[in-house]
């Protein structure tokens, strides 16, 4: 009978499980076309990248402000071993790291001193999405189910080797310490959310704990010692990647030391601290605007029934923990290591500048979730608990339910939305395209959608020098694309830009002079025609050239006695380059074409304009963010300028 009634629990907690997952597996497809975003496309761009060369470390990708060198799209990647369909193996990536999160979930609590029952039940809390901003982030974007088994093992190998015997103590100890210098190689965020909060428990621990009892005062000891040293193990993993990752690879790296306080603003730091809570809210399903008798106006009430009651429990167990006990003292250090997260997180949300984005609270609040388990399971009073968990369930029931209903009827008014890029997309390929150029937002999400049969550079219009050839022109974005894709050759055939009609009306001055022809247009977007990457590329530093003494009609530009005409410092990759136009004129001696590079603008390739064709060919040993071009008429009493081309050979 006992067997029996051990083994219930621990199956209705795996049943619990496999139902939350298959829930989310639902919610996922519901939603794939409504949070589909550029970000989310370009880690499935990234993976289906991997799989086709077969190399999990991509070193010709442009990463965001961290290297994934270890993330979400190594599942996807290897979901595509399984599947040609870039949903498909979204979702088998985002299902398969849940599992993994919630092992990890099943190992903390145990650790803990809790059942596997317990244990699941616990882990079933994770794929669940009460609300947009968990399952945008989460259950459908997967941004950060990588890091739940980084929070989760973290943490129990963290209390182990602090709390163990020799033997099992050495053993965690070793791999702890392997884990933070992981965390610490990896991302600043994994430092910040997951060490620093370790080392602020243990910090005030041995600084507040009372000199009472040899044997209490040697586990605070060893646990400042092990986090100590887990913590120096994480800033050496923190100082490699900072040296290594911007050898290898060319992103930023999200560098503490580009952290910069806020100012000492009080009604600005209140405002974060208002809007952190509000995204609390949001985390656990409140809607704002909703009658108070409906389903989402339970749900609200429930949030509230169940943050009073965890509140007054958690003091109630907190103080009842009795710290000479081992399993009451690993909870109670993961009750003080949720709160630090938390505060730790809220700290820099406040006081430092850029560090708040509305997801980052995910990262902040994952140990209140096993936190949340302790309490219950420490809760001596019964009916307290036993409302609690009422509460708790239908807090889950109203907003989860009403939002996975919300994201299946908003499915059919997503995919009538993305009508117009799919029919975009069979156009452009029909006509032969294959790689194009447009916004970011728009373009990850249509090389998704086309599961990669067109492929893109993202660009962006930038206002450009008083005196430019046009307004506004194109730069380059360079940000999570293969670093080819911003080269001169991307594309030998033709190739085209995409843009909205917003983004149509504010390039019409570069699009005017370009006069490149619209290929294909309908309610939503037109794509203009370019005969290659080069032709494009070369608009592209046209637009941006600025004119002194110097004017410019219909691609033929007259300079005046020291007129200049000047592309202004932008990128441009390693190779050799070849500098063609025609000059009508008498050239004075002085009168110089020239290309520079670097910081010291040193001269690359210059050479004496003559009248009739020129040419100046030069070398880029490496990629420069600083080449730059220069026609200059010097004394000359007037030259005319056609032709101008730059051509990578």
């Amino acid at each position: 009978m006992r067997r029996t009634s051990e083994r219930g629990p621990l199956l209705l907690g795996a049943a619990l499980c496999v139902l939350v997952l298959a829930l989310s597996v639902v919610l996922q497809e519901a939603g794939y076309l409504t949070y589909l975003n550029g970000d989310m496309a370009s880690e499935m761009i990234l993976a289906r990248r991997q799989a086709d060369t077969g190399s999990l470390i991509q070193m010709d990708w442009i990463y965001s402000t961290e290297i994934h060198t270890l993330h979400m799209n190594l599942l996807y990647a290897l979901s595509f071993a399984l599947t040609d369909s870039w949903m498909a193996a979204r979702i088998i990536g985002n299902t398969v790291g849940f599992v993994i999160g919630m092992i990890a979930c099943v190992l903390l609590c145990r650790r803990l001193g809790l059942s596997t029952a317990k244990g699941l039940f616990t882990a079933a809390l994770l794929p669940f999405a009460a609300g947009t901003l968990y399952a945008a982030n989460m259950t459908i974007g997967g941004y950060y189910i990588v890091h739940l088994p980084f929070a989760y093992l973290g943490a129990a190998l963290w209390l182990c080797a602090a709390d163990g015997s020799r033997g099992k103590g050495m053993t965690a100890a070793a791999l702890y310490l392997a884990l933070c210098a992981l965390e610490g190689l990896l991302s600043v965020r994994y430092v910040l959310c997951f060490v620093c909060p370790m080392a602020v428990v243990a910090a005030f621990e041995w600084l507040l704990a009372p000199q009472t009892g040899r044997s209490l005062r040697d586990h605070r000891t060893r646990f400042a010692l092990v986090t100590a040293a887990g913590f120096a193990a994480c800033l050496l993993g923190y100082a490699a990647s900072e040296i290594l990752y911007p050898r290898l690879f060319e992103s930023g790296t999200g560098s503490a030391s580009s952290f910069l306080f806020n100012p000492l603003n009080g009604e600005a730091m209140a405002a974060t601290l208002f809007t952190v809570f509000a995204d609390f809210l949001k985390l656990l399903g409140w809607r704002g605007g909703v009658p108070l008798f409906s389903l989402h106006g339970i749900a609200n009430v429930c949030i509230v029934a169940v943050l009073t009651l965890g509140g007054v429990m958690s003091v109630r167990v907190y103080r009842a923990l009795d710290a000479r006990d081992g399993v009451s003292r690993r909870q109670k250090r993961l009750l003080q290591y949720a709160l630090a997260a938390l505060l730790v997180n809220l700290f820099c949300f406040v006081c430092i500048e850029g560090t708040y984005l509305n997801r980052y609270l995910i990262l902040a609040v994952l140990l209140l979730i096993p936190a949340t388990t302790v309490i219950v399971a420490r809760e001596r009073s019964m009916r307290l608990r036993i409302v609690f968990l009422l509460c708790l369930c239908a807090m889950l029931g109203t907003a989860g339910g009403a939002f996975l209903m919300e994201t299946r009827e908003e499915e059919a008014v997503s995919a009538a939305r993305g009508e117009t890029m799919m029919e975009m997309a069979d156009a452009l390929v029909q006509q032969g395209y294959t790689h194009g150029y447009g916004d970011f937002w728009t373009v990850r999400v249509m090389q998704e959608r086309t599961q990669g049969a067109l492929t893109f550079t993202g660009v962006r219009p930038m206002e450009t020098e008083e005196g430019a050839l046009s307004p506004v022109s194109l730069e380059m974005i360079r940000w999570l694309e293969p670093k080819q894709a911003s080269h001169m050759d991307a594309c030998e055939g033709k190739t085209f830009l995409l843009l909205n009609a917003e983004q149509e009306e504010t390039l019409a001055p570069w699009l005017t002079l370009t006069g490149a022809p619209v290929i294909h247009e309908n309610a939503d977007y037109v794509a203009y025609g370019f005969d290659s990457a080069q032709a494009f590329c070369n608009w592209v530093l046209l637009g941006s050239m600025k004119l002194e003494n110097a004017t410019c009609e219909d691609g033929v530009f007259t300079l005046t006695p020291g007129g200049r005409m000047r592309v202004p410092t932008a990128f441009r990759e390693a190779g050799t380059y070849r500098l063609t136009f025609t000059c009508a004129g008498e050239p004075a001696d002085d009168s110089r074409a020239a290309a520079y590079i670097t910081r010291t603008f040193a001269v690359a390739g210059e050479r004496a304009i003559a009248a009739g064709e020129n040419e100046v060919t030069f070398t880029l040993d490496q990629d420069d963010n600083y080449f730059m071009l220069l026609i200059a008429a010097g004394a000359a009493q007037a030259l005319t300028i056609t032709g101008l081309t730059l051509q990578k050979l």
